[in-house]
């Protein structure tokens, strides 16, 4: 990719000078005589470099230094003067500036000094990226799997972790897409570069919008510095898009208008940056259903899915059980400093026999719950989380009843002396109760989780969990 450099140089030979030179270098160039004609290009143009003379007739060079670091804080500034001292170099590095050159200027010391300003600021935007990836990854390898899906989806991404194709992971709710994802990027040539992830379903439009592509200082209230989106922090590496059947159709435009330009803009502002960056995305719903019914792009749908990956849910899996259950024990003993080896086989049975509707970050939980609470170095019994396994068939039961007691009141007049709406208040309220608390206990009172698969706002769960005392 062309680097942009922009030089800003009241003398219009040595601009044109220093502009062939850059050039020749594949380089493009862009012109300044003074502060205002600078922050018109940087307006509008993603610049790389600035080439900086501290005499700009009338006008102070340092001053503008120091304004041009304030306002564009990642861009690295070159100071070139002809009256250089000790002084002036050390007060200008303190400025902000990355390095210091005099005239006349040294072709031979120029060109390697620009290209390693523009790496190393390359560089340091790319760790911040990195020390975003790495705060949730958990270094989790390929599972060996007897199922032929989990063979197949191996294959996969064996064959798309050194690509730059988007790819979309597609399952239930807890089957591993975000794994998945991290699978991809970490298996292969990307593992050094930024992992970037960003939850669409828990941001409403302008905060996602400010997420994926950040904002300028003052763009909104409350926006008192620039912010760099998430498409800037995942650099040359990998952004994942968590859940993006959840985005609103005006926020799938513009993620289309990026993956199509391959540019896009902080909120607030006009200048056009451009993203090198892999995407990755991932969606419990059934996109297809979505697009026929018009709450998804079908353009974007086959943007983003140049290579699909189906996630099988667990219970279609439940060869995996125990593989999985011996690698959550290990994570879990580490973690809390156990010692336990294992379920008793009887409970072992009671696992693979269970529906696990919230697929495998349910299993993670319940296992992790078990290797806390036990009592030796065997899983003997299940304890509290008895009522995570049981719940399933208690709901049914429960079920069962309420059509039963329907069925009974309905053959009598008097059946319904409360009224049918009060009648029916009561039993939505039991059941809507006993949900809530199974998705509690499902995602360990995860707060922000637990909303999100029940679909409702943070507000709207608290306001429950208060109304049932949960």
């Amino acid at each position: 990719m062309r680097c942009n450099i922009l030089i800003v140089d009241d003398e219009p030979g040595l601009r044109k000078g220093l502009g062939k030179i850059l050039s020749l270098q594949k380089y493009r160039v862009f012109e300044a005589s003074n502060g205002k004609e600078a922050g018109a290009v940087l307006e509008n143009t993603d610049v790389d470099l600035i080439l900086l003379d501290l005499k700009l007739g009338a006008e102070d060079g340092f001053e503008l230094l120091k304004q041009l670091k304030t306002e564009e804080p990642f861009i690295p500034i070159i100071v070139i003067t002809g009256f250089g001292n000790i002084k002036d170099a050390v007060a200008c590095l303190k400025a902000g500036a990355i390095n210091y050159i005099t005239k006349p200027i040294d072709k031979e010391l120029l060109l390697p000094t620009v290209q390693k300003e523009i790496l190393s600021a390359r560089l340091q935007k790319e760790n911040i990226g990195l020390k975003e990836s790495l705060k949730d990854y958990a270094g989790v390898p390929l599972l060996a799997s007897r199922h032929p899906a989990l063979e197949e989806i191996n294959f996969v991404i064996h064959r798309v972790r050194d690509s730059a194709a988007t790819v979309l992971i597609l399952g239930e709710s807890g089957t591993g897409k975000e794994v998945t994802a991290q699978l991809i990027h970490y298996s292969g040539q990307y593992k050094t570069r930024p992992f970037v992830g960003v939850n669409c379903a828990a941001l409403n439009d302008n905060l996602l919008e400010s997420e994926l592509f950040g904002h300028e200082r003052g763009a909104f209230t409350g926006a008192i510095e620039r912010k760099l989106g998430r498409f800037e922090l995942a650099g040359d590496g990998t952004l994942f898009l968590d859940e993006v059947g959840d985005m609103s159709l005006a926020m799938q435009a513009k993620l289309l208008r990026v993956l199509q330009e391959r540019s896009f803009e902080r909120v607030g502002g006009t200048k056009s940056l451009r993203t090198q960056c892999r995407v990755l995305a991932s969606s419990n719903k059934d996109l297809k259903k979505m697009i026929a019914d018009g709450n998804f792009r079908e353009d974007l749908y086959y943007r983003l899915s140049l290579v699909v990956i189906h996630l099988p849910p667990l219970r279609e899996r439940t060869c995996d059980i125990e593989s999985l259950t011996e690698l959550f024990i290990q994570q879990a003993n580490r973690e809390y400093d156990r010692s336990v080896k294992g379920f008793a086989p009887k409970l072992m049975e009671r696992l693979k026999k269970y529906p696990w509707p919230g697929n495998i970050r349910q299993l993670k939980n319940v296992v992790t719950n078990a290797v806390i609470l036990s009592r030796g170095d065997a899983i003997r019994e299940l304890n509290s989380i008895d009522q995570e396994i049981d719940s399933e068939a208690r709901r049914r039961n429960y079920a069962d009843n309420v059509f039963a007691e329907t069925r009974e009141q309905q053959s009598s007049e008097l059946g319904f002396h409360e009224g049918l709406r009060s009648t029916t208040a009561r039993y939505v309220a039991q059941l809507e109760k006993e949900a809530i608390g199974r998705a509690l206990t499902m995602t360990a009172r995860n707060m922000a989780e637990t909303a999100r698969v029940l679909r409702i706002t943070r507000k709207t769960l608290y306001e429950k969990i208060r109304k049932y005392a949960l």
